[in-house]
């Protein structure tokens, strides 16, 4: 009941409610440090405290003097200070410290304490606990006027009520100055103690945000430079594309055309013997497929339906001239949202349903074919369906007859671009060619998302 135990109460609970001194209207609560698990215990410490201080002063009372006036107000001031703290006390778990109501409750329960006080000084258990308050409860420099209040109250106890002579009145007032000297040098440590931890819990806050601002920061380089390296690559490609098509077109091509005319000039001189006329025949006939392979490479270094139109376009031409070729009716479906690809996404794509459907020609003896075009959120997925005779396609070699790629080189050519092929078929149940790519939209002028 000391001014030491009050003053070592008064920073514990002042350290833990984190009271926010330097803010106009600070607020005390979760906020603070004072979460609700404190807050519903230091809420109802007082009535305990008053309880106790109550019985044991009846005790003292009626051992000494037996049931006198001063017990009944000890009960009456007891339930008024009770009634006080119920209907004045502010309720919320954060208290506003520039509520008035609060400077109101603390009047009320210094004259209440007063009262009680001078009824016996084993309220001093009750009234140490306003040292609690007015640290809690009021910021600096007010709270030191509550302080002191509370000194005057508590410093009484210490010699057995308040003082009747000048010399007991000399030692209250020392006690009084020292022990609001003591508490209020508490008061501004705590003070001290709430800024440190407000600051350390902003700084978290603000090393958060900046980590939260930095990852977004590394989420779009990271787009960036994915974009970047696309972007380069399709570059690159092109540039080589257009280098190797010129060196196709002004050398093989060229010289292939140029050994063509030569071989039918010579034919046409009527000098040739039958022997040598074969050979010339057969020399013609060879430089003429190698001039069609060098033109099939030049067209493929860029499928010409894709320079004007978009990949679900590209494909339908595909089918439909298919279609109308062979007889086959060929049902495109195109799900999701059509985005424009990386070039060689495309390309591998629009391969990949030629020399599908090609196979079907050759191969399937099918009635009906689906071609099936899926964008997804991380993936472009192509299905070529037909209904065919099927086989088995375990241990089964690649056809080619020259005119196209088979299922060995579609997987080289998706590989090339992170993306992989499927294939399923069974005896009499038709075949499904599936092929899948990485969405990597194209970022060249002119080319970008589709409506």
């Amino acid at each position: 009941m000391g001014v030491t135990t009050a003053a070592m109460d008064g920073r514990s609970i002042g350290s833990i409610s984190g009271i926010g001194f330097g803010a106009a209207h600070p607020t005390v609560g979760a906020d603070d440090g004072f979460d609700a698990q404190i807050e519903r215990p230091f809420r109802w410490l007082p009535y305990p405290l008053l309880g106790v201080s109550l019985l044991v002063a009846l005790l003292d009372i009626a051992t000494s003097d037996g049931l006198t006036v001063k017990a009944i107000i000890a009960v009456l001031g007891s339930i008024g200070a009770a009634l006080w703290t119920v209907t004045m006390l502010p309720r919320e778990s954060d208290v506003d410290l520039g509520d008035k109501r609060l400077v109101y409750y603390f009047i009320g329960r210094f004259a209440v304490t007063a009262v009680l006080v001078y009824a016996s000084p084993w309220f001093g258990i009750y009234a140490w606990f306003a040292y609690v308050e007015s640290i809690r409860y009021f910021p600096l420099p007010k709270g030191f006027l509550a302080i002191f209040a509370s000194s005057l109250l508590v410093s009484s106890t210490y010699l057995g009520g308040y003082p009747r002579t000048w010399l007991l009145a000399g030692f209250y007032a020392l006690l009084v100055t020292g022990s609001s000297v003591l508490v209020g040098f508490f008061a501004i440590n705590t003070r001290r103690s709430a800024d440190n931890d407000r600051q350390r819990r902003q700084a978290l806050v603000d090393i958060r945000e900046a980590n939260h601002r930095l990852q977004a920061a590394l989420d779009e380089n990271r787009g960036l430079q994915t974009q970047l390296i696309t972007q380069a690559r399709e570059a690159g490609v092109a540039d080589e594309r257009a280098r190797l098509a010129g060196e196709i077109h002004d050398t093989l091509a060229q010289t292939l055309t140029g050994i063509i005319t030569q071989l039918q000039a010579a034919d046409r001189g009527g000098e040739l013997d039958y022997a040598n006329r074969r050979h010339v025949e057969q020399a013609r006939a060879l430089a003429r497929t190698g001039l069609a392979e060098a033109r099939r490479s030049l067209h493929a270094m860029r499928p010409g339906q894709l320079d004007s139109s978009r990949l679900p376009e590209a494909i339908s031409s595909t089918a439909t001239s298919w279609s109308q070729r062979t007889g086959v009716p060929a049902l495109i479906d195109v799900t999701g949202a059509v985005v424009q690809l990386a070039t060689d996404h495309e390309i591998a794509l629009l391969r990949v349903a030629q020399e599908a459907l090609a196979n079907v020609e050759r191969h399937a003896d099918a009635s009906r074919v689906v071609l099936t075009l899926s964008y997804l959120d991380d993936a472009v997925l192509l299905d070529v369906r037909d209904d065919g005779i099927g086989f088995v396609p375990v241990g089964r070699p690649d056809r080619g007859d020259g005119s196209g790629v088979g299922l060995a080189t579609m997987r080289e050519r998706l590989a090339r671009v992170d993306g992989e092929l499927a294939l399923e078929s069974e005896p009499g149940e038709g075949t499904a060619v599936a092929a899948r790519v990485p969405l990597v939209l194209s970022i060249e002028p002119g080319r970008g998302t589709h409506d």
